[in-house]
């Protein structure tokens, strides 16, 4: 894939998205907070590509899946009203619809369309399926790395100042009570990937996001991570129980161990 193509695929997405505007503030904030992500991921592929001399042809491909990986939540958002997936919105979903509808990689080769829609489709899956192909795993996988880490920078700095700006959204309309799944804790004790499903409450949602720590593959990744202190500023908006604490320390180690 060269330049001018994802030059193109980026004018139909700045096209796209202009479409969606709401004059519910609310709403509004999160259209533009996904226009952001999708520019701030695009930056953080090539960062860690660049990082391990991916070809720049593969990081053509990688922008271009880190342009539309998340181009189903305006519909879901505008739409359905929520950030939440389940199985009447489900963002991935509507994403390849949307995809498909506009032919937005129709002039790419099969192999690179291919690769693509498969990394738009497993961005955000907890566990990755078993892959052969070496060259797509590693793509996919410096995907969800710089999607996961700037999703880390966007609910570092909501959940800090939630407060002064709520988001309900952001919140998953999940309720902030105290007490942890122990689910949630017996994953992270385990240096697993906490499941979205065994997530209840506002505090699970947060563990459940640091958990993805443990599912980074690449030492810039680590990096990027720890020089924003985006665990540490999640951590300090979660009671500090002795299991918390515990849960903190056991990935404070592990992201050390990385580095």
């Amino acid at each position: 894939m060269i330049e001018e193509s994802y030059n193109k695929i980026s004018t139909w997405y700045d096209s796209y998205a202009s479409e969606f505007f709401c004059e519910d503030d609310e709403i509004q904030i999160n259209i533009d907070l996904i226009k952001t992500h999708a520019s701030r991921v695009v930056e953080n592929v090539r960062e860690l590509g660049s990082s391990i001399d991916v070809e720049e042809s593969d990081l053509f491909l990688l922008q271009t899946a880190a342009l539309l990986h998340d181009v189903g939540r305006f519909v879901q958002l505008v739409e359905h009203g929520t950030y939440a997936d389940n199985e009447e919105s489900n963002h991935i979903q509507i994403g390849l619809d949307v995809i498909e509808a506009h032919n937005v990689l129709n002039d790419l080769e099969e192999a690179d369309k291919a690769l693509i829609i498969d990394c738009v489709k497993m961005h955000d899956l907890n566990i990755l399926p078993k892959m052969s192909d070496e060259r797509s795993l590693a793509l996919i996988h410096l995907l969800r790395d710089a999607d996961r880490i700037d999703v880390l920078r966007i609910v570092s700095d909501y959940y800090t100042h939630k407060k002064v700006h709520p988001n309900r959204h952001l919140d998953m309309e999940l309720k902030d009570m105290p007490g942890i799944a122990k689910k949630i804790s017996k994953d992270i004790m385990a240096e697993k990937v906490a499941s979205r499903e065994d997530v209840e409450t506002l505090n699970d949602l947060k563990l459940f996001q640091m958990s993805w720590i443990f599912d980074m593959k690449y030492k810039r990744s680590f990096k990027m991570v720890s020089e924003k202190s985006y665990i540490k500023a999640i951590f300090e908006t979660l009671p500090k129980s002795d299991v918390v604490i515990d849960m903190y320390r056991n990935m404070k180690i592990f992201m050390e161990n990385q580095l």
